[in-house]
């Protein structure tokens, strides 16, 4: 019988944690006080007989939130911080790792970081890295509300690695899209839910439905899981209906269908290779290996062809499967990302199933309901998928992440350790694939008759905000943003009085933003 190979890579340790106490002025967790609990824990679960002080050759920490970009801040944290977070949490730890890595932006960022460990684990680099992260986004906003003064600096004069010059997160929107409102994610995302609503002829109200009750399911899930943030059970027609308390945010959204982050959250998964497991003493019932994965980041939003699905997830998730020889038949336990509804839907696409499936789509709960700790969510997806796997022998996990506006994306298959060479997932290629793909024509500058194909309302304190259109000039299907005037107060009520989509409408690109007006009654 062949044996499994000494630089198979593995998992073998997963760790979670969550805080539901409220904070005093002298006792208030940090997001590097609950990563440093999430990698202890990690490395408890491993069951190893030995001090992972000197062990550890890498430490990977996904970013937080208030890192996560330079344009506009999506998180404010006025209590200061580390001027080397992994340094800060290795040392909450008590490891002394010989990497220290602070990530490149994204939800994705935790199942690349296993594609690429385990890659390097395979190929001798290293022998043992943890990946982890945490929000303290909950503890920050109470503490601010509060006016209490928390002193959360740190300095550590260590050498680290800041992969933030590489990750060009700010790109990964153009000037061209953020001047016409496209740039937070719940200003992006109803450009694609809405597409997929209008490719399914559903009204505004149906789709409300079928979201409610994709993302019920989800809150059954969240209710269970003693490491949500959000555990509540909620119904379809709570989560489908605006209300005083599930607000409308950004049509169709409402509070409760989108991504929460004020959460204290963190999670860690520790991977090593079958011989160092073994050296270590770690029990095989522990080891979860990945058998196939994929990555692929997609166009900007502006240039893709079909704005109701994302092509890079299609060729992520499709070689997460190929490379792993398996279906989505074969698969068990999935976790699908689930910042909005959308994200899922897209998600079956790639995975060829009905988004009403009776199968479980999320193994934590979701982002809405079990949380959404910034680019570190996945990490907690897969915690889950592993203790799946070890809970079910022979069974195979699928983990679905998901970063930017369907940006970017990275899939993992998890399933138990198999004899033979373990084969590493190749995903070189689908870059040009998703070239060759095609993109939408685009014209900055944009006039005369157009329709509308897809739009973004949105709305601060319940209130109309923003509100603009992806739009094709009739004479030429080229793609264009437009935004409406600010004194076309016409235009704006009717924007959110009707649905918009493939009404006809008249362009203007000759100032700094181009703007629209309807041309015909709806």
């Amino acid at each position: 019988m062949a044996k499994v190979n000494d630089n198979t890579p593995i998992i073998v340790g997963v760790g979670q944690t969550v805080s539901h106490a409220i904070p005093t002025p002298g006792n208030i967790l940090s997001a590097l006080d609950i990563a440093g609990e999430a990698g202890r824990r990690a490395l408890a679960n491993s069951g190893a007989t030995i001090d992972f002080q000197n062990e550890i050759d890498v430490l990977s920490v996904s970013r937080l939130f208030e890192d996560s970009t330079r344009k506009v801040a999506i998180v404010t944290n006025p209590f200061g911080r580390s001027n080397n977070v992994p340094g800060s949490i290795a040392r909450r730890i008590g490891i002394k790792p010989k990497e220290n890595v602070y990530c490149a932006v994204g939800g994705q960022t935790p199942q690349r970081l296993v594609n690429q460990m385990s890659e390097r684990i395979h190929r001798r680099e290293i022998g043992c890295a943890l990946i982890l992260g945490a929000e303290a986004i909950a503890n920050i906003k109470h503490a601010t509300r509060d006016g209490f003064a928390v002193d959360w600096n740190e300095t550590i004069d260590e050498d680290f690695t800041d992969l933030w010059p590489m990750n060009k997160a700010d790109n990964m929107v153009s000037d061209y899209e953020m001047a016409h409102g496209l740039f937070l994610p719940v200003q992006a995302y109803p450009l694609f839910e809405n597409v997929w609503r209008h490719k399914a002829r559903h009204s505004r109200e149906q789709h409300r439905q079928v979201m409610g009750e994709l993302f019920a399911r989800f809150t059954q899930v969240a209710a269970a899981n003693e490491y949500s943030q959000f555990p509540i059970e909620r119904s379809v027609d709570y989560l489908a209906a605006p209300s005083a308390d599930n607000y409308l945010l950004s049509e169709p959204y409402t509070k409760w269908m989108v991504a929460q982050d004020a959460v204290n959250q963190g999670a860690a998964v520790l991977l090593t290779s079958v011989g160092k497991a073994r050296e270590w003493g770690i029990p095989e019932s522990q080891w979860v290996a990945l058998h196939g994965s994929g990555d692929c980041d997609d166009l900007k939003v502006i240039e893709r062809p079909d704005l109701s699905v994302s092509f890079a997830q299609n060729l992520a998730v499709g070689r997460a499967l190929d490379s792993a020889d398996k279906t989505i038949e074969d698969i068990a336990h999935i976790d699908a990302y689930s910042c909005f509804p959308i994200a899922v839907l897209s998600a079956c696409v790639a995975m060829g199933i009905d988004p009403a499936t009776p199968r479980a789509l999320t193994l934590t709960g979701g982002l809405p309901f079990f949380g959404g700790p910034g680019n570190n969510y996945s990490m907690h997806a897969i915690a889950e998928a592993v203790t799946a796997v070890r809970n079910a022998p022979g069974s195979y996990a699928l983990v679905i992440a998901n970063g930017g506006y369907l940006s970017k994306h990275s899939a993992g298959v998890y399933g138990p350790v198999m004899p033979g060479e373990w084969i590493a997932s190749d995903s070189s290629d689908l870059n040009q694939a998703l070239r060759a793909h095609g993109a939408a024509p685009v014209t900055q500058t944009p006039s005369g008759n157009a329709v509308i194909e897809s739009y973004v309302a949105t709305y601060l304190r319940r209130e109309p905000s923003i509100t603009y259109i992806v739009g094709r000039q009739a004479n030429d299907n080229q793609r264009f943003l437009a935004t409406v005037a600010p004194d076309d107060h016409a235009t704006m009520a009717t924007m959110f009085d009707t649905d918009p989509m493939g009404r006809s409408i008249s362009v203007d690109g000759s100032g700094d933003v181009n703007t629209f007006r309807f041309t015909a009654s709806p």
